[in-house]
């Protein structure tokens, strides 16, 4: 059986709470999804995805179920009381042990959420749609921990020097913006390029000031580039098509 790789959440997390993003490396999957795809939507074979799915639950060191969900570059956040079918939602709330709350990307920004008790955790999903429409906002007001006794990891995903978007984005969140100050920190994560209207975006930047809005401090991680490392990471914009990691979340059970 191949050996996977999970990068862990470089965090201050208690114990308890397993956060980790899967690699490309392992897996079944062959050509443009080679290793350790785990979207059923991207084109590769049903089977691959299974085994790599099946592969992914076994290599955890306690039991637990894989909730996914049918995402769809929105603002909504479901809260998972039991594992069942993919809810159509971009972030997983859960305070039960044992569910592994899961969001796929290939470029974009997944969160990684939980409380200094280890009782409440989520994951968000996060592409420049939601996170102007309030996916961060929404999933924070859906938990019942408050926004200050939250820990944030910020996993891998493109970062800004890869990014290049339209003055549609960055209108997006300055239209949007609380108040003046957010809406200048929002337009110093657009770095305007040669050609009008086009920037490089800076995901983790917009993140970070829309937490620091709601009054979440405590926020780690961003460095990880999914488009600058093809040897570890599924990227979107550098490869179509292309695979997608896994990102999980778990409230470990007690055994």
């Amino acid at each position: 059986m191949p050996a996977i790789h999970l990068l862990g959440a470089e965090w201050p997390a208690p114990a308890n709470i397993l956060a980790a993003s899967t690699t490309r490396r392992g897996g079944r999957s062959t050509g443009p999804y080679a290793g350790f795809n785990l979207a059923h939507h991207v084109g590769d074979e049903p089977a691959s995805v299974e085994w790599n799915r099946q592969l992914l639950a076994a290599s955890l060191d306690f039991p637990a179920e894989l909730q996914w969900l049918r995402q769809v570059h929105g603002a909504r956040a479901h809260i998972v009381t039991r594992a069942g079918p993919p809810p159509e939602a971009d972030s997983l709330i859960s305070r039960i042990p044992g569910i592994a709350l899961c969001v796929l990307s290939a470029d974009c920004l997944p969160i990684f959420v939980c409380n200094r008790a280890g009782d409440e955790a989520a994951i968000i999903h996060a592409g420049w749609r939601g996170l102007s429409t309030g996916i961060i906002e929404n999933t924070l007001a859906a938990m019942q921990s408050e926004p200050e006794d939250l820990l944030i990891w910020l996993g891998p995903a493109i970062q800004s020097c890869h990014y290049e978007v339209g003055e549609d984005v960055r209108e997006a969140f300055l239209d949007r913006a609380a108040d003046t100050r957010q809406q200048e920190q929002f337009n110093a994560a657009f770095a305007p390029l040669a050609e009008p209207g086009k920037y490089h975006a800076d995901l983790t930047q917009l993140a970070r000031t829309k937490l620091r809005h709601l009054g979440a401090t405590t926020v780690s991680g961003g460095s990880h580039c999914t488009h600058g490392d093809p040897t570890r990471f599924y990227s979107h914009r550098r490869d179509t098509p292309c695979g997608r990691m896994a990102n999980l979340i778990c409230i470990k059970p007690a055994i």
